[in-house]
């Protein structure tokens, strides 16, 4: 596995760093590196004929962030770049397309869309690879170029904190780097998807639209299907999904069946040899996740959990606002999902097969609270009720309160009896409020995400401020992205390990007990 030297003094790359390192691409020292990374915003001096020196014996050397414009205009680094610097436009959010010679750097770009400066190029010689660009003023100009005749590259995005902090900059240097090393991504992997078309409707759109992954099985174990869902009568139908997990053509099977099963077909799938993906939650018990990960790293294989509701728009856009500090430290974390509706009776109603309401529907709200708040889960108390709807055995309606170690409080509230609805999300900090309307985690909601119709989250402040906050736009097959990266190029997955995971289901077995026994607090396992 090649390695890499990095050269930088800006605070904040230790991120950069601890990514590329995740990848198996050093950092180590310079004299043994394969290729040197440079982030510097000073003059490089003397360094600069080492670095030339470096390059001439074939070894990469990579300018990025600020290093180019730290530079003397008669710098022989730059001279050797191919690039003559021109004007540095002020930070805006750049629009990134993949260069003529860039397909490989471009793929799965996705909507990363940084805010930064950058350096627009006076002249560019012809023999420089041209791999990301930037479209500005009617034109598009090159971020991103690598010059084969000289082993030098330039990238002069990554100069704003927020940048440096962002996996997806991370991801870019991280191709960048083995673009100039001649390493290539491997070959496209094929998947097979077992489990409930209401579920596994968003990993088959995600996989039709990302590059390096292919749907090429998919057994929905003769359950029927929502309208509309055609997509996945293009791939090859399997009755047994048995025969799908041992299916020798298949490298990745996701697992989307109903939530009593998910331990059982991810181990199935572990045992013959394949790469694995849970449609959250991961499973009903911590003894299930810990069976599965010791399984997991055992056979060497990647097993990870799809994301549901953490990346959704509204959430993505309060964490961040949190993460500024915009609120303070946050007190109280409240989420509400549901309405007045009659249960359709599906599987996901069945308490046995759904692991109850709240695992049903819970998981979700209860991840983002995870998600929000960084600190260890206390206790939690849960209670249940069942007055209504009786042709189900979920209940109606269901509270979860948790309490953490440094004393900040959370609710979640799943109702199918509310017939007056609340805010989907609320949090209480120390300077602020945050409002947000939240995803639906109704079944068969669209699990995509995105900002839609709904009203943007709010932020209001003790001094009277009153801000409506910007989010992303919905980026459905982001995890998918990530998780092409990591099958074909060996990069980390961009979310948290199975940790979080884990904690999410004792959050969860921690709840049913609690509910069973009055709402006693119950410290999870």
């Amino acid at each position: 596995m090649p390695s890499i030297h990095l050269v930088s003094n800006l605070p904040g790359v230790n991120a950069l760093g601890d990514h590329l390192r995740a990848a198996g691409l050093g950092p180590t020292s310079q004299r043994s590196a394969d290729a040197l990374l440079v982030l510097i915003d000073r003059p490089l001096d003397h360094v600069e004929q080492e670095l030339l020196d470096r390059a001439r014996q074939s070894v990469p050397v990579l300018l990025a962030g600020p290093t180019v414009r730290s530079l003397p205009a008669d710098s022989p680094l730059v001279e050797a770049s191919g690039l003559t610097p021109g004007r540095v436009p002020p930070a805006y959010e750049l629009a990134l397309v993949p260069g003529p010679d860039g397909a490989a750097l471009g793929a799965r770009l996705g909507s990363f869309t940084p805010r930064d400066s950058w350096i627009i190029p006076d002249k560019v010689a012809e023999d420089v690879e041209r791999l990301l660009m930037v479209r500005h003023e009617m034109g598009e100009h090159p971020i991103c170029t690598w010059r084969p005749s000289t082993g030098l590259g330039v990238f002069t995005l990554g100069t704003s904190g927020d940048v440096l902090a962002d996996p997806r900059y991370h991801r870019l240097v991280g191709r960048w780097l083995r673009h100039a090393l001649g390493a290539a991504d491997d070959g496209p992997v094929k998947a097979g998807l077992v489990g409930a078309p209401d579920v596994f409707g968003v990993h088959v759109t995600a996989l039709a639209d990302v590059e390096g992954l292919e749907l090429a099985a998919l057994c929905d174990g003769g359950m029927a299907r929502t309208p509309g869902q055609d997509a996945e009568r293009r791939v090859r139908l399997v009755d047994d999904p048995d025969d799908l997990v041992n299916d020798p053509e298949l490298g990745l099977v996701i697992v989307a069946t109903p939530t009593h099963t998910h331990a059982e077909w991810a181990r199935r799938a572990l045992e013959a040899g394949k790469q694995v993906v849970v449609h959250a939650p991961l499973c009903l018990t911590t003894h299930e996740v810990d069976e599965l990960t010791e399984l997991a790293t055992g056979r060497s294989r990647l097993l990870a959990v799809y994301p549901a509701g953490r990346d959704d728009p509204d959430h993505l856009a309060v964490r961040e606002a949190m993460r500024r500090g915009e609120i303070g430290e946050p007190m109280w974390i409240e989420i509400f999902s549901g309405g007045l509706r009659r249960p359709a009776g599906t599987w996901h109603d069945d308490e046995r097969i759904s692991g109850g309401l709240i695992f049903d529907r819970g998981a979700a709200p209860l991840a983002r609270i995870l998600d929000l708040v960084d600190d260890q889960v206390e206790w939690v108390s849960a209670t249940g009720h069942k007055r209504v709807w009786h042709h189900v055995t979920n209940a109606d309606h269901a509270r979860v309160l948790i309490r953490f170690a440094g004393g900040c409080e959370a609710q979640v509230t799943i109702s199918d009896v509310a017939a007056g609805v609340r805010p989907g999300m609320r949090v209480l900090g120390t300077a602020g409020t945050l409002v947000a309307a939240g995803p639906d985690t109704r079944p068969g909601a669209d699990a995509r995400g995105g900002p839609g119709g709904r009203r943007s989250p709010r932020l209001v402040t003790h001094d009277g401020r009153r801000t409506t906050l910007p989010t992303p736009p919905a980026d459905p097959a982001r995890f998918h992205r990530d998780l092409a990266d990591a099958l074909l190029a060996g990069w980390p997955l961009s979310r948290d390990p199975l940790e979080r995971d884990r904690t999410l289901v004792s959050v969860l077995e921690a709840t049913r007990r609690s509910a069973a026994a009055g709402g006693a607090l119950t410290t999870p396992a």
